[in-house]
């Protein structure tokens, strides 16, 4: 755990308290800090609590969300911590699953992808059968040289939205090329309260993208 010398190091790398993953990924808050907590954790705090509250980066973000679905899809928790502690070990990184990898899972296994297509259980590094296997990390994290670079929390509804810690601090935003860069939340209020075409011309961006902000906002608040 680092202690943030500089508040440039969260405009980089992202700034996320429990609460703020837990509603972009739908994970109780309470449940993420234990993930946080203890001897082993699953997730490594990213630097020392501020105020009393853990801020975390958005490779963390992209890690929960990796380590919600294999939790959901039955892998248990004690052999999810002992890979998590092997993979930290072999690639020397704080949160190796917000690298590029093709993981999947039968609910008992947590195995990878090889690029010559064959299946590596990762709690023993030995080549499996290819069964049916559940995706893991696929289609909504976007990655740029191997690394996580922004997350597409409704890729199918709402495409335009997408959290970058290079971006407002990692707070949801819309992005559109050539448009002005809005967060979700300002935009969604301004469209409540002015209607869709009044918020998408005060704030320089389509009308689509009004939309899809007050759906994603209204979707967070449900």
């Amino acid at each position: 755990m680092n202690k943030l010398r500089d508040w440039r190091e969260i405009g980089v790398a992202g700034g996320f308290t429990t609460e703020d993953i837990g509603r972009l990924l739908g994970i109780p808050p309470r449940t993420l800090g234990a993930w946080l907590r203890g001897e082993r954790p699953l997730i490594h705090p990213d630097y020392e609590p501020i105020n009393g509250s853990l801020i975390l980066s958005f490779d963390a973000l992209v890690e929960a969300r990796a380590i919600a679905h294999f939790l959901e899809e039955g892998v248990d928790p004690g052999r999810l911590r002992e890979i998590m502690d092997g993979l930290r070990r072999s690639t020397g990184h704080l949160h190796p699953l917000a690298s590029e990898r093709k993981l999947v899972t039968d609910g008992f296994r947590l195995l990878e992808l090889t690029d010559d297509g064959r299946l590596v259980n990762l709690a023993n590094e030995v080549y499996a059968h290819n069964d049916l296997m559940k995706p893991a990390l696929v289609g909504r994290v976007v990655f740029e040289a191997g690394k996580a670079r922004y997350f597409l929390p409704d890729p199918n509804e709402a495409p335009l939205v997408r959290v970058d810690p290079r971006l407002a601090f990692g707070r949801p935003v819309v992005f559109e090329p050539g448009k002005r860069v809005v967060e979700t939340a300002a935009l969604a209020a301004a469209a409540e309260d002015e209607g869709l075409q009044e918020a998408a011309d005060w704030f320089d961006v389509t009308v689509d993208a009004a939309r899809q902000a007050l759906q994603f906002e209204r979707r967070l608040a449900a």
